[in-house]
C-alpha cells in the first residue's frame, strides 16, 4: 500500500510498480481493482505500438497484474512447494518460464520505470508501514500499562482497611523494579537472537538486546523495535502484578521486590522467548525449521505465557509466605479449621479495578497483533472474541456462585471478567465466536473450582490470582487446541502449515492439541521449578512475611506511616450548610447551634 497523494506520472508509475513488485515478492495480495487515488494519476504507457492513458492504462496494468498473480498462485500450489507467500523474488523469478519472464519485463517496460525507482517506492512503502505499526503498538502499550493499574486497584479493594498503604507501596515498587528488570535482561532474553531454527539448540534464551540495545541509527525500524519494547514491557508488568496481589497484607517489601525482579528478568522472559520469539522452541511464528508437532503452539495473547506463568508464581509465593493471621481458625470442640472472613476495604475499588482490567484486556488481545497494516482483521477478531468470552465467564461465575451459596457475588462477577480474558487469550485470534463462548463458559468453571481448591488446601489467595490466572489461563491454553479453526489459524499465523494445525473439534486431529499440552507442561515445569528455587532462597535468606503481631495491629500501623483513617465529613468544614439537600443519608450537624458544632469539632 502506498500512502500519499498522486503527483504526476512518476508517482503513478511508482504506485503501479509497487503493486507489481508486491506480487513478485509474494509479500501481499495486491487488489486487482485500482484505487480512486490511482485512477486520479496521470499515467501514460505504450504497449505494442498503441498508447494508453489514465483509466485505460490502469486497466491494462490491472490485467497484467492479474495474470502474474495467477502464475504465482499456480507456482505456489505445486506439489512439494513450501515457499508460500514468504518466497522471495529470486525464487519466483527463476521458477517462471521464459515466456513469463518476458511478460514480466514487458510490463516493466510498459510502465517505463527503472529498478532504482521501484526500490525507492518500496522503501517509502516499508517506512510508512513501520510508522503506522509503531503508532498502533504505542497505543496498545498504553492500554496494557493502564491495565496494570487495574490490578492495583483490585488488590486495594480486596485487602482489609489496615493494609491499604502496604498494598499501594508494594504494587508501585513491583512496577518500578519490573521496568528495570525488563530493560536490563528481560527484553534480551525474550526477543534476542537465537540459532534454534538452524541448529535446534537453545530455543529458550536470546543472546542480544540487553540493557536497551536497539541499534544506534535512528530509523523507522528502530522506532518500531522500541515501540515493541514498550508494549512487551507492559505485558511483563501484568505478569509481575499477578502474584503481588496474592501475597499482599503479610509479605515483606523485600520479598515482593526480589520476586518482581526474578519474574521480569528471567521467569517470564524465558516463556516469552519459547512461545513468541520467531526462533523460540515452541513458537508458531517461525517460517522455517522444525515446529513442535509441525504446528507450533498457539498462544496469541498469553494464556500460557502471561496468565499461567504469573498464576504459578503466585501459587509458589503463597505457599512460602503462608496465609494471613487468623484466616483459618479451629474453634473449641472442633477438629477442622474454619475459614474466617476478612472484610475487604472497598468492593467499589475492586469493581473499578476489575472493569479497568477487563477493558484494557480487550485491547491487549487486539494489540498482540504483530503487523497492523496487514493483519488488522486479526486484531478485530481477537478483540471480539475476548469481549464475548469475558462476558460469558462473568455471567456464568455469578450463576455458579449463586447456585452453591445463594449469594449474587460482585466479587465473582469481577473475577469472572478477568478469568474470561485469561482463558481466551491463547485462542482469541484463531477461534470462531462459538469457540469463544465455550471457552468463556469453561473458564468460569475453572475459576470457581480453582478457588474452591485453594480454600480446601488452606492457600490464602487474596486477589484470587491463582484461580483466575493459573486455572483459567491453563485451560485456555488447552482450549486453543480444541476450538481453533483452519481459516482463523491461517490468518493469524501462516497458510502453508499442515492440515492438522487446527482444533480437534474441527477435524484437525490431535497434533495441535498435543502441542498445546506440551506447552502447558513446559510452562508449569519451568515456572514452578525456577520460582521454588529463587523464592525459596529469598525466603530463607531475608524472610518473606512480617511478624504476626504486626498483622494483628495492621502492617500499615507498624511499617507504612499509620493506618488509613476513613473519617466522616468534618462538620467544621461545613458550618454554613443549613439543609441536607440530596445528602439526606449523612448527619452534617444541621439544626445544631454554631457553639455545639464548634464544641463537637
Amino acid at each position: 500500500r502506498f500512502f500519499g497523494k498522486c503527483q504526476g506520472t512518476m508517482v503513478g508509475r511508482r504506485v503501479a510498480a509497487v503493486g507489481l513488485l508486491a506480487l513478485a515478492h509474494g509479500a501481499a495480495a495486491a487488489t486487482p481493482s485500482p484505487s480512486p487515488a490511482l485512477e486520479a494519476c496521470k499515467i501514460r504507457i505504450k504497449d505494442e505500438g498503441e498508447v494508453y492513458e489514465d483509466a485505460e492504462a490502469m486497466k491494462l496494468i490491472t490485467e497484467r497484474l492479474e495474470t502474474i498473480r495467477e502464475i504465482q498462485d499456480d507456482y505456489e500450489r505445486r506439489p512439494g512447494n513450501v515457499g508460500g507467500t514468504s518466497a522471495n523474488m529470486t525464487k519466483l523469478y527463476m521458477a517462471r518460464t521464459e515466456e513469463n519472464v518476458e511478460m514480466y519485463h514487458e510490463i516493466m517496460r510498459a510502465i517505463n520505470i527503472t529498478r532504482a525507482e521501484v526500490e525507492q517506492a518500496l522503501g517509502i512503502v516499508d517506512e510508512y508501514e513501520l510508522q503506522v505499526n509503531s503508532v498502533c503498538v504505542i497505543c496498545g502499550a498504553m492500554f496494557v500499562i493502564l491495565g496494570r493499574f487495574g490490578f492495583m486497584a483490585r488488590s486495594i479493594g480486596m485487602v482489609t482497611a489496615k493494609s491499604i498503604k502496604c498494598t499501594v507501596v508494594q504494587e508501585m515498587l513491583a512496577i518500578a523494579v519490573a521496568v528495570l528488570g525488563w530493560w536490563a535482561t528481560g527484553y534480551g532474553v525474550a526477543f534476542g537472537g537465537d540459532n534454534y531454527p538452524e541448529t535446534e539448540k537453545n530455543g529458550m534464551v536470546g543472546w542480544d538486546g540487553y540493557f536497551g540495545d536497539h541499534g544506534s541509527a535512528d530509523t523507522a525500524k528502530k522506532s518500531f523495535k522500541m515501540a515493541v519494547f514498550v508494549l512487551q514491557m507492559g505485558y511483563c508488568l501484568i505478569a509481575v502484578g499477578i502474584p503481588v496481589g496474592s501475597i499482599t497484607e503479610r509479605a515483606t517489601v523485600t520479598f515482593v521486590v526480589c520476586m518482581s525482579l526474578a519474574i521480569s528478568m528471567l521467569i517470564y522472559p524465558v516463556c516469552v522467548h519459547v512461545f513468541w520469539n520467531e526462533a523460540g522452541m515452541f513458537s508458531a511464528y517461525r517460517e522455517s525449521g522444525s515446529l513442535l508437532f509441525d504446528c507450533g503452539t498457539i498462544d496469541f495473547a498469553g494464556s500460557g505465557v502471561l496468565h499461567l506463568c504469573g498464576g504459578l508464581v503466585a501459587l509458589v509465593a503463597s505457599l512460602l509466605v503462608g496465609p494471613r493471621k487468623n484466616r483459618w481458625v479451629t474453634p473449641d470442640e472442633m477438629i477442622k479449621p474454619v475459614i474466617m472472613p476478612k472484610p475487604q476495604a472497598s468492593p467499589a475499588f475492586e469493581a473499578f479495578g476489575g472493569l479497568l482490567l477487563f477493558t484494557c484486556s480487550i485491547a491487549n488481545t487486539g494489540f498482540a497483533t504483530r503487523e497492523f497494516v496487514e493483519d488488522s482483521v486479526v486484531a478485530g477478531k481477537a478483540m471480539s472474541n475476548t469481549l464475548v468470552a469475558a462476558g460469558v465467564a462473568s455471567f456464568v461465575s455469578v450463576v455458579i456462585g449463586h447456585f452453591y451459596t445463594g449469594v449474587v457475588s460482585p466479587q465473582l462477577g469481577c473475577g469472572g471478567l478477568v478469568a474470561g480474558t485469561a482463558a481466551i487469550s491463547a485462542g482469541c485470534a484463531s477461534m470462531d465466536m462459538e469457540g469463544a463462548v465455550i471457552t468463556g463458559f469453561c473458564g468460569a468453571w475453572a475459576y470457581y473450582v480453582g478457588g474452591c481448591l485453594m480454600l480446601k488446601l488452606h492457600i490464602d489467595d487474596v486477589s484470587h490470582a491463582i484461580s483466575i490466572h493459573a486455572f483459567a489461563g491453563g485451560f485456555g491454553l488447552i482450549a486453543a487446541g480444541l476450538f481453533t479453526t483452519k481459516g482463523s489459524y491461517q490468518a493469524a499465523y501462516y497458510d502453508n502449515r499442515e492440515d492438522t494445525c487446527y482444533g480437534t473439534f474441527y477435524n484437525g486431529g490431535i497434533a495441535q492439541l498435543a502441542s498445546q499440552a506440551m506447552a502447558c507442561a513446559f510452562v508449569c515445569g519451568w515456572t514452578l521449578f525456577i520460582s521454588c528455587l529463587i523464592l525459596g532462597v529469598v525466603h530463607m535468606t531475608f524472610g518473606s512475611r512480617y511478624p504476626l503481631q504486626w498483622e494483628q495491629n495492621g502492617v500499615d500501623y507498624h511499617k507504612f506511616g499509620g493506618e488509613c483513617q476513613f473519617s466522616h465529613v468534618a462538620v467544621n468544614q461545613d458550618k454554613n450548610r443549613w439543609a441536607h439537600g440530596v445528602l439526606s443519608d449523612t448527619d452534617y450537624g444541621i439544626g445544631k447551634s454554631a457553639d455545639e458544632v464548634e464544641e463537637e469539632s
